[in-house]
């Protein structure tokens, strides 16, 4: 693939940034485009680097020769030598020009300058040394005029001391150093930035964004920067047909581009979580009391709220970013019929029925295991109450009775604010 060549910016800067880290990088852009000294751009991934050197090259006075580029990242030294300096076929004798023969009186951009090998660097420190290059297979040489323009989203100072880049090169290609800001350091920007990416899409120019919407944006912690903003606003407009996006859009949006598969469900465990009460200060709690008989009867099932000892209190209603179907083993038409007779033994149990372990022996011809379980406990207790493992079953399993009463019974719902399986949680209560 011959290199990249543009006669003009293939993107626009941003036209009235209001951050001063913004105001900053643009006045160093602005001095950097006035000279024709070699730059270096870094900075993190997705900053806009190839952008800046664009910019550079069309305000500068190369802007009449053409901006050539050549992506560092995996290139190997022989395909490097080819797009750098050109072949001379050795059949017709006709030169394939490489990218110094295609910057004449313009600009040559290497972007992630870092990734290049060791003999990569070697033939780069030869040619901006000499400025003088000649083509494979050829014997000709030729002069050089360009200015070069390199990035790196790398500390190189850091790979010198390490041995993984030339210390001389270095000293050659950052004469001119300017750092592109992160999108972190410039959130003042993101509501201006989303409106120009909206701008660039053909049926997107109408659509708008809630202010709630838009502080989500502005509160995220960008890793790819710009890139990522991009990704999120093209999610928003090909997933939701909606010309006014909410911030429940926004985050689903943000969420969906995370690698794993179950990223909806995350979100939803980890707002559902957040209005558990602290379990370990209830268990703490629980076994401060655990020699003092309770007197308190059960929560009755139209119990509001459940308060722990940190006066953390469940939330009436449960906030869901998406709906997400339970797992095909946690269906209750999946469940035995040993799992729906304690169902039904431990609604009754719940209920303060007394005759719920005769119920199950009316029905099955066997104690329950439920009951057997926590008499079990029960007498471990007595004999034993100082045992803290056992006391740390009993307070989990009487935690999950409780969670299980505030959702009214509703044990599906429990699992899932519990962060556990149905399954599990039968098991858990068994214990």
């Amino acid at each position: 693939m011959p290199p990249f060549v543009s006669d003009q910016s293939s993107l626009a800067l941003h036209k009235s940034p209001t951050s001063a880290a913004f105001h900053g990088f643009v006045r160093r852009l602005h001095l950097a485009s006035q000279s024709d000294d070699p730059v270096i751009l870094v900075g993190e991934v997705g900053t806009g680097k190839r952008q800046s050197a664009s910019t550079i090259h069309n305000v500068g006075s190369r802007s009449g020769g053409n901006f050539v580029q050549i992506d560092c990242l995996g290139i190997k030294e022989s395909k490097f030598e080819q797009e750098m300096l050109g072949t001379l076929n050795p059949y017709n004798h006709q030169l394939r020009q490489g990218a110094v023969s295609l910057a004449e009186g313009g600009t040559l951009y290497l972007h992630e300058v870092g990734e290049l090998p060791g003999p990569c660097q070697t033939l780069l420190l030869r040619l901006v040394e000499s400025n003088t290059y000649s083509p494979l297979n050829s014997s000709d040489t030729y002069n050089s005029d360009f200015r070069l323009i390199t990035s790196s989203s790398q500390d190189l100072m850091a790979m010198v001391e390490h041995g993984k880049f030339r210390n001389d090169l270095l000293h050659h290609i950052n004469t001119l150093t300017i750092r592109t800001p992160s999108l972190n350091e410039r959130r003042e920007d993101i509501p201006d930035l989303v409106r120009s990416i909206l701008l660039e899409m053909p049926h997107a120019s109408a659509k708008q964004m809630t202010p709630e919407a838009m502080e989500v944006l502005c509160h995220h912690k960008f890793t790819a920067n710009i890139l990522e903003l991009r990704n999120i606003i093209h999610r928003l407009v090909g997933t939701f047909e909606t010309d006014v996006y909410s911030e429940h859009h926004v985050i689903q949006s943000i969420y969906a581009g995370t690698p794993s598969s179950k990223s909806e469900r995350v979100i939803e465990k980890k707002s559902q979580r957040s209005m558990l009460p602290d379990f370990k200060a209830y268990v703490s709690h629980a076994q401060a009391k655990s020699h003092s008989p309770s007197s308190d009867a059960p929560s009755s099932a139209s119990q509001q709220s459940f308060t722990a000892p940190n006066n953390a209190t469940y939330a009436s209603t449960t906030y869901h970013i998406h709906t997400t179907a339970a797992p095909a083993d946690d269906d209750l038409e999946n469940l035995s019929a040993q799992d729906m007779a304690d169902d039904e033994f431990l609604a009754a149990k719940m209920a303060g029925q007394k005759q719920g372990q005769a119920y199950m022996a009316r029905h099955f011809n066997a104690a329950s295991p439920l009951s057997t379980e926590a008499n079990s406990v029960a007498d471990v207790g007595d004999e034993d109450a100082g045992n803290a493992f056992t006391a740390l079953k009993a307070q989990e399993r009487d935690y999950i009775l409780k969670l299980i009463d505030f959702c009214d019974g509703d044990k599906k719902k429990a699992a899932e604010i519990a962060g556990v399986t149905l399954r599990t949680l039968y098991r858990k209560i068994k214990q």
